[in-house]
């Protein structure tokens, strides 16, 4: 029999994508809803496309705390920079170098993951007028994923009364990992008119798929990583002089498992010079299996204010899959708080909201 602690050095891999695997569990990645608030998170080639000269994005994420005495919490903070190049010709390209981190932790389990990475792209103009860009770029980075033993109870533990008194005779492996990780990153933008913006791009992340099991066993023992694809879209237009809708649509596969979020986001602008808005939006979570059906998983609420380049939002996962109906609550929720420094008026490249 496998030992108990083999069990709890997987749980968060077990615990962080059961929103996305109804029954087979394997090694997955953390997951946030507000995907567009963490831009070098979804595509290494987001870093340095919007319209400015330095961003600083940071996210956060509770989730099943109704269900769970400790939840699962997941933050991400990134900055990075644009860089104009000395322009030759009419055609305005630019570089992006940006730094992430992040933090996963399932509580419960003393089970922690860290990683930094390093961002790299290349904006290149397609056109004079500069209303098209494609974007090329390369993350790579470290990861750290750790365990705490002394908090962990076994089945031989137990005394038949009260408690985990007794010793244990499980062998524990080390309780650190570290590994290499690498992505890498495409998108196309075109600002077809004034305050119109399309998007569409693609990244695959984990290309080295590394082992992540605690225990250095047979192969047959080994935690892949498997590589995750993602396409998204967006868009931006004008429904009105002061409102903007920005429909959004995001497709994930990772192994055998995928997911769809679709939706769209509505920003209102209550005042040009300040830039002060108020932003609302609402998508939908469809997961499932490659070869077998989709079902609905989660419908997600986002409520957002702006102020100067400065915005702040804050969305809650209602969860309507069969586990919630068995009356296990499984919300979560997320905050965000993104900036944009040196804003410039010229052409935007992606969503900003």
């Amino acid at each position: 029999m496998h030992s108990i602690v083999r069990l709890s050095g997987v749980l968060f891999l077990m615990f962080t994508v059961s929103f996305l695997l109804p029954s087979k569990l394997v090694g997955q990645d953390r997951h946030f809803s507000q995907f567009y608030a963490s831009p070098l998170t979804m595509n290494p080639a987001m870093t340095g496309a919007y319209d400015g000269k330095f961003r600083i994005a940071g996210i956060y994420r509770d989730q099943w705390r109704p269900a769970l005495e400790r939840p699962f919490t997941t933050l991400s903070t990134a900055l990075d920079f644009r860089f104009k190049l000395p322009h030759v010709s009419q055609y305005k390209d630019a570089i992006g170098v940006g730094l992430i981190f992040y933090k996963d932790e399932v509580r419960n389990f003393d089970y922690t993951s860290n990683e930094i990475n390093l961002s790299f792209a290349y904006h290149k103009a397609l056109n004079f007028k500069n209303t098209q860009f494609i974007s090329a770029a390369l993350q790579g980075g470290i990861a750290q994923r750790n365990i705490n033993f002394n908090n962990q109870t076994f089945q031989d533990q137990f005394n038949q009364k009260d408690g985990y008194t007794f010793p244990t005779a499980e062998s524990f492996p080390g309780n650190n990992i570290a590994f290499a990780d690498l992505s890498a990153g495409i998108n196309y933008s075109w600002n077809y008119k004034k305050n119109s913006l399309l998007q569409v791009g693609g990244a695959i992340h984990h290309i080295l798929e590394p082992n992540i099991a605690f225990f250095d066993e047979v192969s047959s023992e080994k935690s892949i990583l498997y590589r995750r694809y993602q396409i998204h879209g967006a868009m931006i237009f004008p429904v009105s002089r002061k409102a903007y809708l920005s429909p959004r649509l995001h497709y994930i596969q990772q192994g055998p498992h995928m997911e769809i979020n679709a939706g769209s986001n509505v920003r209102f602008l209550a005042n040009d010079y300040t830039r002060i808005a108020i932003h609302t939006g609402a998508w939908a979570s469809i997961v499932g299996d490659v070869d077998k059906s989709m079902a609905l998983e989660s419908a997600t609420l986002f409520f957002g204010l702006e102020y100067n380049g400065m915005l702040l939002g804050m969305s809650y996962d209602a969860g309507i899959s069969e586990i919630n109906s068995l009356g296990y609550k499984r919300g979560a929720f997320e905050i965000s708080l993104g900036y944009v420094g040196e804003y410039e008026d010229d052409v935007v490249q992606c969503p900003t909201f």
